[in-house]
């Protein structure tokens, strides 16, 4: 991220061509991993959206707008929220996600939600048709941030709720394995994955980063908590299953397909030290829930 990002300015052209490439990188991603990511990830990721939409104050009836709904772990918890009466609708950059919740909506023969491709940063609906957005591990990714918020900003109702999740503090040794994929890489890919931190926005690195972007974008009564979240894996396949379906599988992609298995095994080496007696790993991470206010 550039530092006119970071400031809070307009991306320059190279920022923004950058942009459009992480964005078609992710939803190519995700879409591949579409099929497989509740089941491998919903233990996770489902609580903590369950989570974000009872702090974000849903009420009975709330059109509610959930921005990267991926497999609906945000989505169908604020359908829950805001009932009958109310009416959810679930955007992501990945064709995939949206074609798999869209059928898992259908499914469940539910009316009063939508789901559709879109992209945060430029948000196709009118102005002031939601009361609450809500995003979970979603915003915090994308390329232009300040675009983000105000898109979302303009089609929440003046007072509406904004909520989204971002990644705190990861367990000690959890960053041995995703170390170890990255000596598998090619020099530019690696360079480009060197950390995880760097390719998040002022939105995931900090809760003072956030404030300051939120303030600056028209937001106000930003309110930020953090809770542990714990993901068992029964074995380092169960985890490796998991890798295959979330961000890390732009990663793997990146990975030359000849030498994936012995990069595999190397991430099983480095995970090795992590495990129970019996194999079994558990991963702890912070979770840090941030709300605010649209003035």
């Amino acid at each position: 991220m550039t530092n006119t990002q970071t400031r809070g300015e307009s991306p320059s052209a190279e920022a923004a061509d950058q942009g459009r490439r992480r964005k078609a990188t992710l939803a190519q991603a995700f879409s591949l991993a579409a099929d497989e990511y509740d089941e491998a990830n919903g233990h996770f990721f489902n609580p903590i959206g369950a989570r974000l939409a009872r702090l974000a104050g849903l009420r009975a009836g709330d059109r509610v707008l959930d921005v990267g709904c991926g497999r609906g772990a945000v989505l169908f918890a604020a359908l829950a929220e805001v009932g009958p009466e109310g009416y959810v609708a679930g955007v992501d950059l990945a064709p995939g996600m949206v074609r798999a919740t869209a059928a898992q909506a259908a499914g469940r023969g539910l009316r009063n939600v939508a789901v559709r491709v879109d992209d945060a940063e430029s948000l196709g609906f009118p102005d002031g048709s939601f009361e609450a957005a809500l995003s979970s591990f979603a915003v915090i990714f994308t390329p232009d941030p300040v675009a983000a918020l105000g898109s979302v900003r303009r089609v929440l109702v003046p007072g509406g709720r904004l909520g989204f999740t971002a990644f705190g503090a990861d367990q000690a040794g959890w960053d041995r394995p995703r170390a170890a994929l990255n000596a598998f890489l090619p020099a530019e890919a690696a360079r480009r994955r060197q950390s995880r931190a760097a390719r998040y926005n002022a939105l995931g690195r900090s809760s003072e980063e956030a404030a300051e972007l939120l303030h600056r974008a028209g937001f106000t009564d930003v309110r930020t908590v953090e809770h542990l979240a714990a993901t068992h894996y029964p074995d380092a396949e169960a985890w490796w299953r998991s890798v295959r379906t979330c961000a890390w599988r732009d990663l793997l992609e990146a990975v030359p397909a000849g030498r994936l298995d012995e990069a595999r095994q190397a991430a099983f080496a480095a995970l090795a030290p992590l495990a129970a007696p019996d194999g079994s790993l558990v991963r702890r991470t912070a979770v840090r829930y941030t709300t605010a206010l649209r003035e």
